[in-house]
């Protein structure tokens, strides 16, 4: 016999408590969970009392204060309302188990999907918070329904939402691999040849080889001409499991996404993401977001259709400024031999029984060189399986973590000792088009912040957890140091900046030149998780001093105005898209790159109306940012000459685009690593024509700015010229120059000829690792080789040429000294033939 308490109670109805600090004091908790932190119950008060009824909510709070336990009463407040149903979103499905390991510690009650995938009646009847992961409720055949066949809910919250707008934008994109699905691969290569034979042959060429790097972007005249039988090809493999999810949003769709080719991959992604398609997400009564308070919020407003009045006012706990210990290190600032390839190296051969070390780098072949070493390469199958190991005290070898900065948590000795690994790499096409055409954007630094930031913050999840993060690669320690970068980083990750500079300029004080400078780096470490008492003290207390300095910022502005003009378009209201563009590029100050961003936009959309139209505005887009699509009409190429150019003002025009000599050194120094054999074609040419522009040349890039002629084309004083062919990813145990690479260099010395006649004076290169031409191949001109020693050579006669620039003013260093130096350093372009290059083997039969 049961029996019945409630009776003694009186005949009174017992409301379920809606307060969340009071809800919290009724649950049947383990005794391991204490009373709610300060943090947790500031934030739930201000939400009860101030922000429950609102539409859209993002909760900021520092990583280790608790958001997962905060999510969780909020949903089960708004249950006992009977305001549900309420949905509980997960990056990942390894990170729903941790979330529901903690609706079981605080005694919340929660469901999860069977098997059978059906969506849960504890969920459909507001009883029970529905756990899961982004996946399942965001993608084209998701059981919660799209379009107006939605399930309804009360509350839909986002943990990690950074994470989750990944996956969600993944979520609308296909994307077609060579290797698993040939078929589909060569019928929309083939269906586009002609047109990307118009965009850039070379780069058309490359491709067809497999190149991995190399990619292009149809023109998007040419995908609407196109887009009936591009829907055959994808409509007759939609149960193929590369299209099968994201076929139902795209069929209908086809006209507002852009396709991208690659020699190993096509991917066919939107222009944005129409977030509407989801009701159960768009049209539920409430959304939240949680976010970490490093974190730029700003993408939300076209990510996920948020007003920016709801990402300009989080709720976040405003005390205290900081969580959790970091020591940021720059080894190259202890010394420059302490460059990447040694730290790589020592920390590799490195025994750590008593804690666990990471690197995260941004690509597979990033992962090369730690895998030599012996180091454990994670992947997509291994990752979580290999982050338990580290929890469960496995700190055999290094732990090498390949283009994933958020989703994982490495706590305590799981993580005591972070590499931050060169800088973070776009995977998607679509993004890395954006990155290319527009590298000196807000948006995008914004993003690069953002994903160096979400690195940072893996190793350190709480309160009084420790870290130390070295940072390597040229291009993240300048992104992180520059102050054209550094703005982009939260007020506490630049503090954590400048400690890590401070500290490099202490240890280069005290430095024994007697030591070697990498057992400086290893000694700062030590003291760090030794728990020096000096350290600590000096860190808070650096720490303490930061100010929360949030300047206004065009960007929420910009990104609605994105997100409705493309909307607009959806839409077939053209003429309100065109307008809401327009006043984009009138209204927002940006340099002459992004507005030719934006002008290809505004030509997109004035296409469907006026193709006449649409192409005189693609050439005003094309005539600011060359990166962008060709016209179809095409464009004049303009010739460079010396003529009234003084080579001195030039180098001097260059360097003032640096506040400092510092800023320049680190200009200098992340174009150089990207002047290397291994590194991908764009960066390579673009870092050559970088170089030409240092030392004082009219440098071009002519296969990329007019889709003809060579990758690079330097023209010095009495108009001589340097003429570079860059195979920058040829393996370096390739035998022989092919006869496909000889006549492409034909090729482009007879387009030189056409357009600067037979009289020029020029020097012509190959930049490639080897010498020998095969027997096949002929060259027509005089082509001299540079292989990977000069190469070097030259790198290292630039950085000695930086290092005389050092102690001097710009404007106050003599010509006669300026010109010393270039000669001293073998740097005029008469040199470059006899200094730098060699002549090629002819392979006999």
């Amino acid at each position: 016999m049961a029996i019945d308490f409630k009776k003694k109670l009186s005949s009174r109805t017992i409301a379920p408590k809606t307060d969340p600090v009071e809800l919290y004091g009724t649950l049947d908790r383990k005794s391991v969970a204490g009373p709610l932190r300060p943090a947790q119950e500031a934030v739930l008060s201000e939400w009860y009392t101030k922000r429950r009824t609102g539409k859209d909510l993002i909760i900021k709070l520092h990583t280790g204060e608790g958001k997962t336990l905060v999510g969780l009463l909020l949903l089960q407040s708004l249950l006992n309302s009977k305001e549900g149903p309420c949905l509980y979103i997960c990056p990942n499905i390894y990170l729903v188990k941790q979330v529901c390991a903690e609706a079981d510690k605080f005694g919340i009650p929660y469901c999860t999907f069977d098997k059978d995938d059906g969506i849960p009646n504890d969920f459909l009847s507001g009883t029970r918070v529905l756990i899961t992961h982004v996946h399942k409720v965001f993608n084209g055949r998701s059981v919660f329904g799209t379009g107006n066949g939605y399930t309804r809910t009360g509350t839909v919250l986002l943990d990690d939402s950074h994470a989750c707008i990944d996956t969600i934008k993944r979520a609308f994109t296909i994307s077609i691999s060579k290797t698993t699905n040939a078929d589909v691969y060569s019928k929309i290569l083939t269906l586009f040849a002609d047109d990307m034979v118009e965009q850039g042959e070379g780069s058309w060429l490359d491709i067809q080889s497999g190149d991995y790097n190399t990619f292009m972007t149809v023109p998007y005249w040419s995908w609407d001409s196109k887009r009936t039988e591009v829907l055959r090809i994808l409509s007759a493999a939609q149960n193929d499991s590369q299209i099968f999810y994201a076929w139902p949003l795209i069929r209908d769709q086809i006209t507002n996404y852009c396709c991208y080719i690659s020699g190993t991959k096509i991917e066919i992604s939107p222009y944005n993401v129409n977030i509407r398609t989801f009701g159960s997400f768009s049209h539920a009564a409430h959304r939240i977001l949680m976010s970490a308070t490093t974190q730029d919020d700003s993408f939300f407003v076209k990510g996920l259709d948020f007003s920016p009045e709801a990402v300009k006012n989080p709720l976040r706990n405003m005390s205290p400024k900081w969580s959790g210990e970091k020591m940021l290190i720059i080894p190259s600032l202890v010394d420059d031999s302490c460059d990447h390839d040694l730290i790589v190296t020592k920390f590799c051969k490195m025994p750590t029984p008593k804690f666990g070390m990471i690197a995260l780098v941004p690509s597979t072949k990033n992962c090369k060189q730690y895998k030599d070493l012996g180091a454990i390469i994670t992947t997509a199958g291994s990752i979580f399986e290999e982050i338990d190991n580290l929890k469960k005290g496995d700190f055999s070898k290094i732990v090498v973590i390949n283009n994933r900065y958020d989703g994982i948590d490495l706590p305590d000795e799981s993580c005591r000792v972070l590499i931050l690994d060169s800088l973070p790499y776009f995977d998607s096409l679509a993004d890395r088009y954006e990155e290319q055409a527009c590298p000196n954007s807000e948006l995008i630094n914004k993003r690069i912040a953002q994903k160096i930031e979400q690195g940072i913050g893996r190793g350190v999840r709480g309160e009084k957890d420790y870290c130390v993060i070295l940072v390597i690669g040229s291009e993240l320690v300048r992104f992180m140091r520059s102050i054209a970068t550094n703005k982009f980083f939260s007020a506490q990750t630049r503090k954590q900046i400048d400690i890590g500079i401070e500290i490099a300029n202490m240890a280069k004080e005290d430095y024994d030149e007697s030591e070697s400078p990498v057992k400086v780096v290893i000694s700062l470490i030590k003291q760090m998780l030794e728990r020096d008492e000096g350290w600590k003290k000096y860190y808070s207390s650096e720490m303490n001093k930061l100010e929360d300095n949030n300047t206004e910022s065009t960007v929420y502005e910009r990104l609605l105005k994105e997100r409705q003009a493309e909307q607009f378009f959806s839409e077939g209201e053209y003429g309100r898209a065109i307008s809401t563009m327009q006043r984009l590029i009138d209204e927002i100050a940006v340099d002459d790159t992004e507005k030719g961003w934006y002008l290809q936009q505004l030509a997109r959309y004035t296409y469907p109306t006026s193709v006449a139209k649409s192409i005189e505005i693609q050439k005003s887009a094309f005539k600011k940012n060359s990166q962008l699509l060709k016209p179809s009409s095409g464009i004049d190429y303009t010739k460079i000459s010396y003529i009234q150019q003084n080579r001195l003002n030039n180098i001097r025009a260059y360097m003032r685009r640096f506040s400092s000599y510092s800023e320049l050194s680190l200009a200098v120094d992340a174009i150089l690593e990207n002047l290397s054999f291994g590194t991908e074609a764009t960066k390579f040419e673009s870092a050559l024509k970088d170089i030409g522009e240092l030392l004082g040349y009219m440098s071009q890039r002519p296969d990329k700015e007019i889709r003809k002629g060579p990758d690079n084309l330097w023209c010095g004083s009495n108009n001589y010229y340097l003429l570079f062919e860059c195979k920058s990813e040829v393996s370096e145990t390739r035998q022989e120059i092919t006869k496909h690479e000889a006549g492409q260099m034909n090729n482009h010395c007879a387009w030189f000829e056409d357009q600067y006649g037979q009289d020029a004076k020029a020097d012509r290169f190959m930049i490639i690792p080897t010498k020998n031409l095969s027997y096949e191949g002929d060259f027509t001109h005089d082509v001299r080789i540079i292989r990977r020693n000069r190469l070097k050579s030259l790198k290292d006669q630039i950085k000695g040429f930086v290092k005389e620039l050092k102690p001097y003013s710009l404007d106050e260093l003599p010509d006669t000294t300026l010109q010393e130096f270039l000669a001293l350093h073998h740097l005029n372009i008469e040199d470059f033939s006899a200094q730098y290059s060699e002549e090629y083997y002819h392979k006999a039969k």
